[in-house]
This record gives structure tokens, sequence and C-alpha cells, in this order.
């Protein structure tokens, strides 16, 4: 019995020191530090994000609600057919785009939306 506390007292020891978490016993709870939930967040959102590159007609442009809708080719990079869809962008883009443009863009998809990051005459 005393062999096997100060196995598993050693065994915590050794996985302390490599900065790794023990699994806790059955019926604990597992105990995260605090600093652990910004980092695993940051690395959630920046796999749940993806950037892909498209090109189409601009068919509307709307400053007010900061957007611009396109009627684009498939984008294979996030399994879009081609379609009509507005996607939000900032107000540099807005400026560059005029409807009836036909262009390609940078796109990063979050969640199934998409924001134009960068517009280019096609």
């Amino acid at each position: 019995m005393i062999r096997t506390l100060i196995s598993l007292a050693g065994g915590a020891l050794v996985l302390a020191s490599c900065g790794q978490q023990a699994d806790p016993a059955p019926g604990e709870a597992a105990v995260e530090s605090p600093s652990a939930a910004p980092e695993a967040a940051a690395a959630s959102s920046a796999a749940a994000a993806k950037t892909a590159y498209g090109a189409g007609v601009i068919t509307a442009v709307d400053p007010a609600a900061g957007t611009v809708t396109i009627n684009h080719e498939p984008i294979k990079a996030v399994n879009w057919p081609a379609m009509t869809m507005s996607f939000k962008a900032g107000p540099a883009v807005i400026r560059e785009a005029a409807i009836g443009d036909r262009v390609q863009f940078d796109l990063t998809v979050r969640g199934g939306t998409g924001e134009i990051t960068a517009i280019y005459p096609h």
C-alpha cells in the first residue's frame, strides 16, 4: 500500500515537473489554469477561420451595412457552390467595389460566414 502511494506521488511529481497535469482521480473535477482558457479559445478560433479565394461579379454594395454582394463561382476551399451572397467587408474594400465589376477576392470564413478582406479587378 505504501509502495503504491509513493509510486503515485512520484508520478505526480514527474508530471508536474514536465508542465503536464495529471488526470483527476474518479469523482474529482479537473481544474484548468485561468490562463489556459484564452489560449484554447484563440487556438479554436484560429482553427475555425479559413482563408479562401473567389471570383465573381458584384451585384450590390451597401456601405451602411458594410456588405458587398457577389454572384461568385464555386469556392472549393470552403465547399461552396456558385451562388449570389452578401459578405461583410471593411471600408477599404467597399470603396473599391462597384456594381457590375468582375472581381477576384480574398475571403476569411468563420462558421459559414465570409468576410472579404481584399478585392481585385478580374
